[in-house]
């Protein structure tokens, strides 16, 4: 009697250790993630640690696509360097009256009239066309720029939602961890009062098959956080190995609520298409000055034989336009109704994006409140009753069944504010860079 006094007693103190424990974890996990990161900040940066700052400008160094874009500029600003300029000259070389047949047939000598020449001609493109023309190239500069634009916030966008995908797998990773052990402790205690006839086996069996779900969610979480992983390697290299240095403040956003609509006209796909509407109409003016033709002028210096004087030619050419309005006219058309089509289509887009913002804006700002929710009053109440039901177990008047499920609530309430915080954090991402503030050399 004595031990078996002693035996359960031991079960009680474990009983009551995994109520400390509990009680203990919940406090815990009810810090919130960005406050306990931020704590954790100066160490963790000392320990090698890898911000969300450093991964962009990681990324930003490390991506081609950047590199690319630049390529393009610096290949449009040398195209329209050479199309200001005058075309180059022409040398011209000619033999004629050349003899075809009879007894000095393709003689370059016997006959007088024959004669070698050489000669230079120039085509003077008028100052007005050729600044069109560079006019183009300039405009195809800009355009690139806004491309690189484009990538830059692509770039910002990625990186920033696989550091943060990252981090908030992490943690719902160490929740489901730390939920493990405590079910473990539990399947002990519940085997040791079935041992002692002071619980029935099904709340062993109930134990373990909640830790066996608990493993495949942390199989799952892993399978996540290794994808996200994979992914940060993808913008930062090897650096993404490194732990990072904590969460990012979700409250706050460069793009705000009360310009938006000036805001997105700086949106890189607008601009992209303001500068293709500039490219346009910059072909439209390059198509309205060959309305009016280049003149060539050339200069011919010809010899004959000792005996005959050498000759010297001037001539001067020009295109002429005998039907402008099937051709001329309709060239400059098409290049208006193209400057048209990328006016349409800028405006049309700029509608919108400016309606897709607003929708991630509402979001972001919702789930912002959805997760003070949690904090406030969801996840409270869930430990209130884990606590409710782990008194009952050890007072006899309620079952292990009753634990494990109010215990599987709280951690559920805990997931869900989670997976909340993660796609609050990819709708900051996505608001945060879509305009790029600023771009690195």
């Amino acid at each position: 009697m004595l031990g078996e006094t002693i035996y359960v007693k031991l079960n009680l103190a474990v009983l009551v250790f995994l109520a400390i424990l509990s009680v203990s974890d919940v406090r815990a996990q009810a810090v919130d993630i960005t406050e306990y990161t931020l704590k954790q900040a100066l160490t963790q940066e000392k320990q090698g640690a890898l911000s969300l700052s450093q991964a962009l400008t990681l990324a930003e160094q490390r991506s081609q696509a950047l590199r690319a874009q630049d390529a393009a500029t610096q290949a449009a600003q040398s195209q329209a360097t050479a199309a200001g300029e005058l075309p180059d000259p022409m040398l011209n070389l000619e033999v004629i009256n050349i003899p075809a047949n009879g007894p000095d047939q393709f003689s370059l000598a016997a006959d007088f009239m024959t004669m070698r020449g050489v000669g230079v001609s120039q085509t003077f493109t008028r100052k007005d066309k050729r600044e069109a023309q560079a006019n183009v190239f300039n405009k195809n500069a800009e355009f690139a720029q806004a491309g690189k634009l484009q990538a830059l916030s692509r770039l910002r966008t990625a990186t920033a939602q696989a550091y943060l995908d990252r981090f908030y797998l992490q943690e719902i990773l160490a929740l489901l961890q730390s939920q493990r052990t405590e079910l473990q402790l539990q399947i002990e205690a519940a085997d040791a009062l079935y041992r002692s006839g002071k619980t029935p086996q099904t709340d062993v069996f109930a134990a373990r098959t909640e830790l066996g779900l608990m493993d495949l969610k942390i199989q799952d979480t892993q399978a996540l956080l290794d994808n996200a992983q994979a992914e940060l390697q993808r913008w930062v290299g090897e650096q993404a190995d490194a732990p990072l240095a904590g969460a990012v403040d979700l409250s706050q956003s460069r793009l705000s609520t009360v310009d938006l609509f000036e805001q997105l006209r700086q949106h890189p796909e607008v601009l992209a298409l303001d500068k293709a509407e500039s490219m346009a109409l910059a072909e439209a003016e390059v198509k309205q000055q060959e309305k009016s033709a280049d003149w060539t002028l050339s200069v011919m210096y010809a010899g004959r034989g000792p005996e005959f004087s050498e000759m010297l030619s001037f001539g001067a050419s020009r295109p002429l336009f005998v039907d402008q309005d099937n051709r001329q006219n309709q060239a400059l058309a098409a290049a208006n109704a193209m400057a048209a089509k990328a006016k349409a289509e800028r405006i049309e887009l700029h509608r919108e994006q400016l309606a897709q913002t607003k929708r991630w804006q509402q979001t972001w700002q919702s789930n912002l409140k959805r997760v003070a929710d949690f904090d406030r009053s969801l996840i409270p109440l869930t430990q209130q009753r884990t606590q409710a039901a782990l008194s009952a177990y050890q007072g006899a008047t309620g079952t292990l069944a009753e634990v494990l499920a109010a215990r599987r609530m709280e951690i559920d309430m805990r997931m869900e504010k989670l997976r909340i915080q993660m796609d609050t954090a990819q709708l900051w991402a996505q608001l945060e860079y879509l305009i790029p503030t600023e771009v690195q050399p």
